[in-house]
């Protein structure tokens, strides 16, 4: 029974030793064709270990930059790294990389859908419903283009096409926040305000970190003249979103409409502690300042408003007014010479700089050398006019003599009383 059981025992054995001997030659060849793969600089880098919470994105842009870098699947990591971009709202840069992206392949769907995110974020409205035609074109048959072609639609006021599209949408996902919020955009610039809000509100039961529709409910209570809802759902979105300055100016801009002007500079101010580049709170600010006609602040306020923003509209105009309420009219008609060279066409400014220079020209020529004299008149001697009557208008009647009345006799006084 030894001699059988030993005799099974060997083949295995042998078995067991040529399976580690495989191993080690396949993992030798493994190990030696991946440091190869290194010194040629064409192994993918490992996925980082590090996303953790916030910095996944951070972390991704890395590796995707390294990948780029060394001109690995170029346009689908510029793809992926235009998407973080988007997220991030870096959307110059996701713009470039897409661009990038769409010129080594042009007929990818997915690259000009996400160009036409990007665009619609940068206020590209023709360009980004081209994009998002021909990302239609190259069969992205998918919900979110869908809603994306019937809010760019509508933005265009080409409400039949945006109705359209909306539709689709709306049966391949019932339940997309998204296309409710363009469906109460459509109602409400449709004239049926009240239905778009439930709309709108129904988009952010759904979605309820959609910035977009906090603000439109905002600004449609705001025209409906309900301040409180308005200031109800402007409070909502900026718990919600507290770094974001232009839910602060739209604030100000709801007490403003409302002539809560103390309140509205405190909103104005606290947008500028999140954004000092916001050009347009310091406008306001300097417009609030110029009816309590604190011309320091208000002339402050406008030079913030024009550092940042050189061709504000009116913003050189109010600058000089304030100068020269200040009683320096050089450097008004400076400000005045700024806003006419924008808007050649602007009466008021030019009238105001007439007024300056004729201010300076009476300061030169007090006795008015300048101006055209007067011809002399020699008085002439009076002429008497007879004056006349018309009889035919005014009534004249005879004076007609006191009549003597009498009252008979007083026997005890003897007066007579006439």
């Amino acid at each position: 029974m030894k001699r059988i059981r030993f005799a099974f025992q060997m083949p295995l054995r042998s078995h067991y030793r040529f399976s580690v001997g495989l191993w080690l030659v396949l993992f030798s060849l493994g190990y030696w064709s991946c440091q190869s793969d290194a010194r040629n600089t064409t192994r993918i880098p490992p996925t980082p270990v590090s996303i953790i919470g916030d910095t996944w994105q951070e972390d991704a842009l890395v590796a995707l930059g390294d990948l780029i870098d060394r001109k690995i699947d170029l346009d689908n990591n510029l793809y992926k790294r235009a998407r973080i971009y988007l997220k991030q709202e870096e959307f110059i840069l996701a713009e470039s990389d897409v661009n990038a992206a769409i010129d080594l392949k042009d007929n990818v769907g997915e690259y000009y859908l996400l160009r036409a995110k990007v665009r619609h974020e940068l206020n590209k409205i023709d360009l980004a419903l081209e994009d998002a035609q021909r990302a239609e074109v190259l069969q992205q048959d998918l919900p979110e283009l869908y809603v994306l072609l019937a809010d760019l639609n509508q933005e265009k006021k080409q409400y039949r096409e945006a109705q359209n599209y909306l539709v689709t949408a709306l049966n391949m996902a019932p339940y997309e926040g998204d296309a409710y919020f363009v469906k109460g955009m459509l109602q409400s610039k449709m004239s049926d305000s009240l239905t778009g809000l439930e709309n709108l509100k129904y988009a952010l039961t759904l979605n309820p970190r959609m910035l977009r529709a906090y603000r439109q409910i905002s600004s449609v209570y705001t025209d409906l003249g309900n301040k409180g809802e308005a200031l109800r759902y402007n409070g909502l979105a900026i718990d919600r979103f507290p770094k974001k300055a232009e839910l602060q100016f739209e604030r100000g801009d709801i007490y403003q409409r409302n002539n809560k002007l103390d309140s509205a500079v405190y909103a104005y101010n606290k947008a500028i502690n999140i954004d000092s580049t916001l050009a347009q709170a310091h406008y306001r600010i300097g417009i609030i300042y110029v009816k309590w006609k604190v011309y320091t602040g208000a002339l402050a306020a406008f030079e913030k408003a024009l550092q940042f923003r050189p061709r504000y509209p009116q913003a050189n105009y109010l600058a000089g007014y304030c100068l020269e309420k200040l009683g320096n009219d050089e450097r008004a008609a400076e400000f005045y010479t700024a806003e006419t060279a924008l808007n050649p066409d602007d009466e008021v400014a030019n009238s105001a700089l007439a007024r300056i220079q004729y201010r300076k020209q009476r300061q030169y020529d007090p006795a008015g050398i300048f101006a055209s004299k007067k011809e002399t008149v020699v008085p002439r001697a009076p002429v008497v006019v007879p004056r006349t009557l018309d009889s035919l208008r005014v009534k004249i009647k005879i004076l007609q003599p006191r009549r003597t009345i009498d009252m008979g006799r007083d026997s005890a006084m003897q007066i007579k009383i006439k």
